[in-house]
């Protein structure tokens, strides 16, 4: 078991240096901030720094009010990811400058020793340190669920999500998230651990047993900036924090996707920090850390009162000079979830009513990526603290963005094991698209023009998706030869700006008019514009989604377009001709990555056909064209993962493992030109014909390999309709 858990070393330490005496007395943070600590002095931080203060030139500089995050309503106004980072890293910079540079110390690989172990009733406590720098360790607890070791035989070993537990300003330090010492309700590692977390909780420097013996919290800073007189303690820290998350890395049983912080006090300040500068941390939860610095009628408490972020005390006693703020550092943060829980009759941070303002500013900034619904905050009536209540709100909102994702690169043993792992396919991709408003039942839709030809009737209709000031039109193709109610097919376009025209051969590629094709064949076809195409193209921008994620903050532009695949389905199923357990969906490029989505979490679909929809992420070599920055952006809560170099917890060969064993059939062309790494969609689909056959269902399964570009040959058309003739009509 030790050697299992501390896998960023095995060797265990043979000599444990002397511990802290345990009879330190807390050290509250409202005496912390009433005084000067003991072991820093500001002027003899000034004689010691190589730091000189910045030329800073934000737009927050020399500005006593908050300055909005993305501009006024005016030609300044952000509305574009690409522009907001560009701000962003602005601030990056210029507060790093802040903060300082640890100069030539370089990062080491990961190394970690076990001084002592416990096993307790439901979790294991290994006693560790972690190397920092060549000279310097970070001691921490591990709290690791037994449920690790307790798998069941031949099992694959399951992930878990990891949260680094940050102690407030207490000489105890990681004790007191641990249960062991301090104010229980921050037993944050003990509550979670017992929540299935994996959990470390650290010293931070200058507390816990990083207080030489008989000292205090903060002993001797000057040590410190004699050793990095271009450093801070703040910076510091977030650089332990980045060695705690490349050890969590390390273990076996940490999913590396998973790795959050979560802090009170001292601890959300180190969060939020942490947070803003380590991109690997996925999710931040902060208690009581902060008011504005031009709020703070102390704001001295960062640079000479504590030995945080001494270079502060240079822009003072002008504090409108500090060239940023909290609303800086949290949206730094996003589009990572973040939940935040000030008081509001704290007395160590005071003046917090305007943080509610605040939050809406940065909410905006999340809702560039969609993701509005992943930032959280909460008042708190009452004094510096984080009571039950906060701490379940919080639990039950980290929940819902970390759970255990199993190792869904290895198949599937048996169908009770596929089941589970559907759930939370559908949970990860969820994650990264979003949550769709809830379909209510509709107005229907009018018909705006009729036209017959000679198979069928084509009508223009036009109904409302979900808002009132949002119109969708389609095209809905009615065979006039019919005997009873028929099969139904919703038709998806590709990245066109014709949008459903192309779907009916009034534009566009002919080769793609799926939905006058198949009236022919004697389907009831329903082809909708998709957002930002057709005649829902915004200012004349085909595909631009900014209007997108103004009306929709919280829901990515695939999360919404499969909301209005499901509402168009819902159109098609309720036409009088459509036989509703006979449906399918057909898509080419973009209509094929969202025909596959919509399968996914509509098991309305019996039937979905899609034709050169991606290259999986692992293959793809262009990965931020499902995030981008600009145009057309489909899952921008994806662009930190991509950015980071990491992968999402799924891929496109998990969407076809949802779908099974409805039937689904994927056409890939060798020579795609624009997925050129196209080949791996093929063999995603092989790897996901294992679940298909779990289910003895393999003939419903076709996944076809032909030579040719980002195109359909006519033969393989033809293929497609008369596979899809065997499943809605047979």
């Amino acid at each position: 078991m030790s050697s299992q858990l501390v896998s960023a070393s095995p060797r265990r330490c043979l000599s444990v240096a002397a511990r802290v005496a345990t009879s330190f007395l807390l050290l509250s943070l409202c005496a912390a901030f009433a005084h000067a600590w003991p072991g820093h002095q500001f002027e003899e931080w000034k004689q010691i720094t190589t730091w000189t203060r910045p030329d800073a030139r934000t737009e927050q500089a020399g500005k006593p009010e908050l300055v909005p995050l993305l501009g006024g309503k005016d030609a300044r106004r952000i509305d574009e990811i690409r522009v907001w980072e560009a701000e962003r890293a602005e601030y990056t910079r210029c507060i790093a400058d802040i903060l300082g540079s640890p100069g030539e110390l370089k990062i080491l690989p990961p190394k970690a020793e076990l001084l002592g172990e416990e096993t307790l009733d439901d979790h294991i406590r290994q006693h560790i340190r972690i190397r920092s720098e060549a000279d310097d360790w970070i001691t921490a607890y591990l709290l690791v669920p037994k449920s690790v070791t307790s798998r069941p035989a031949g099992r694959a070993a399951t992930r878990l999500p990891a949260m680094i537990c940050v102690h407030q300003t207490v000489a105890p330090g990681k004790k007191e998230p641990c249960g062991i010492q301090g104010d229980p309700e921050l037993a944050f590692a003990l509550q979670l651990v017992r929540r299935g977390f994996v959990c470390i909780a650290p010293d931070m420097i200058g507390f816990g047993e990083r207080i030489p013996p008989g000292t205090r919290p903060y002993h001797d800073s000057a040590a410190f900036y004699r050793k990095h007189p271009s450093w801070s303690f703040m910076g510091k820290m977030i650089w332990d924090i980045s060695r705690i998350v490349d050890y969590l890395r390390t273990l076996p049983f940490v999913d590396p996707l998973q790795i959050g912080s979560i802090g009170h006090s001292h601890g959300a300040y180190t969060t939020l920090f942490a947070a803003a500068y380590e991109p690997r941390i996925s999710v931040a939860i902060a208690s009581c850390g902060f008011n504005t610095f031009r709020s703070d009628p102390t704001p001295d408490r960062w640079s000479h009162l504590t030995a945080l972020i001494p270079q502060l005390g240079t822009y003072l006693p002008q504090v409108k000079d500090i060239p940023f703020d909290w609303q800086h550092v949290c949206a730094m943060i996003a589009p990572r979830p973040l939940f935040v829980w000030y008081a509001t009759q704290d007395t160590i941070f005071p003046n917090t009513d305007n943080l509610d303002a605040m939050f809406k500013d940065v909410r905006g900034v999340y809702g560039l990526y969609g993701a509005a619904d992943d930032l959280m905050w909460q008042a708190f009536d009452g004094p510096h603290a984080f009571p039950t209540d906060g701490r379940e709100m919080a639990y039950t909102w980290l929940a819902e963005r970390f759970f255990p994702t199993g190792r869904l690169e290895v198949a599937p043993r048996d169908r009770v094991e596929w089941t589970e792992r559907r759930d939370v396919i559908r949970r990860v991709i969820r994650r990264s698209i979003g949550s769709p408003p809830e379909r209510g039942p509709g107005d229907g839709f009018t018909i705006v023009e009729s036209t017959s030809l000679a198979a069928y009737e084509r009508q223009l209709v036009e109904y409302t998706p979900h808002r009132q000031d949002e119109r969708v039109r389609a095209y809905i193709c009615i065979p006039h030869a019919r005997d009873g109610k028929l099969p139904g097919v919703l038709v998806l376009h590709q990245t066109v700006a014709e949008g459903k025209a192309e779907a009916v051969g009034l534009a566009g590629n002919p080769s793609l008019a799926f939905a006058a094709e198949l009236a022919e064949r004697g389907y009831v076809t329903f082809a909708p514009d998709s957002i930002a195409a057709g005649d829902r193209v915004d200012d004349g921008k085909p595909f631009d989604t900014r209007w997108h994620y103004e009306r929709y903050p919280d829901l990515s532009a695939m999360g919404k377009m499969v909301f209005d695949a499901q509402q168009a389905l819902d159109l098609l199923a309720g036409l009088s001709t459509v036989d509703a357990e006979r449906l399918g969906v057909i898509g080419h490029s973009l209509g094929a990555e969202t025909a596959l989505m919509l399968a996914v979490f509509d098991e309305r679909v019996k039937a979905t056909v899609a034709s050169c929809g991606y290259a999986t992420f692992a293959a793809e070599k262009d990965r931020l064209r499902w995030a981008r920055d600009q145009w057309f952006s489909y899952m921008p809560t994806l662009r930190p993962v991509f950015l980071r170099g990491d992968l999402p917890a799924w891929d496109w060969d998990h969407v076809l493992e949802a779908i099974a064993p409805r039937a689904v059939y994927q056409h890939t062309t060798r020579e795609d030109d624009i997925f050129p790494e196209s080949i791996s969609a093929y063999e995603a689909g092989e790897r996901a014909r294992v679940v298909w056959e779990l289910h003895d269902a393999a003939d419903r399964f076709e996944n076809v390999l032909k030579p040719g570009k980002h195109a359909i040959a006519d033969e393989t058309k033809q293929e497609m309709y008369n596979w899809l003739d065997r499943q809605l009509k047979n």
